[in-house]
């Protein structure tokens, strides 16, 4: 699942780690209004309700419409890479718990050297800064414990949100190609951006990545770690 609409500002302070977290598998990364946990198979209606638009889907390359319980449970269910990312985004609330809004990935494609990050959010939720802040959480937990040095990203020359969003995320454009679309049918122009680890280091300005670990459905009491504060 790929890219969506969003935009937020950035700062340049660099990052260091205070305390280096595991790795598990369910890791769960908080922001201050966004909980970004693995999905589900129980995630799957929610999934299917919030991506079945075709708003949505034309501004991804690889997104089924319309979208079906169906497509959700294949997503949740395929193979995920060791140093790879595929996160429902919930919303945190106040008298209950985080209630899905969208998913982030990074994820690299067959054929594909780097990893890519892609994100998107129910209508209902554009234009509040949930995507810059869960793609911040990512491109942090990328580069500060799984190890990469370059991420990249791919939305359609259309995407003006898109661009936005990820260019305040540090990514650099550095090509325009044709991409085939599914929702399309045919091959469509889009812009691809990258970042390093240099660059997201110089610029990077936003809150510190917080992790917990999974404890059945709910977060353990504990925080594994703090995992970044600004010099």
């Amino acid at each position: 699942m790929s890219e969506e609409r969003e935009a937020e500002e950035i700062d340049s302070p660099e990052p260091r780690i205070v305390a280096a977290a595991p790795d598990p598998a369910g890791t769960v990364l908080e922001t201050n209004r966004l909980v970004l946990r693995p999905p589900h198979t129980d995630d799957a209606a929610d999934l299917a309700r919030l991506a079945d638009n075709p708003r949505i889907a034309r501004n991804l390359m690889s997104l089924p419409f319309p979208y079906r319980v169906e497509h959700a449970l294949g997503w949740i269910g395929s193979p995920l890479g060791a140093r790879a990312q595929r996160r429902l985004i919930c919303r945190k609330a106040l008298d209950g718990a985080p209630a899905p809004v969208g998913v982030v990935t990074l994820e690299t494609s067959p054929g594909s050297v780097l990893p890519r990050l892609g994100c998107w959010l129910g209508e209902a939720f554009w234009g509040q800064g949930l995507a810059t802040e869960a793609c911040h959480a990512v491109v942090d937990y990328a580069f500060l414990h799984q190890d990469h040095d370059k991420l990249a990203f791919c939305c359609r020359v259309t995407n003006a949100a898109g661009r936005r969003l990820i260019e305040k995320c540090g990514f650099q454009m550095v090509a325009q190609e044709l991409d085939r679309s599914l929702y399309q049918g045919t091959a469509v122009a889009v812009d691809r951006f990258q970042i390093d680890r240099r660059c997201w280091q110089s610029l990077r300005g936003w809150e510190p990545l917080r992790l917990h670990q999974r404890s059945g459905t709910g977060l353990a009491a504990h925080r594994l770690a703090a995992a970044c504060a600004t010099r």
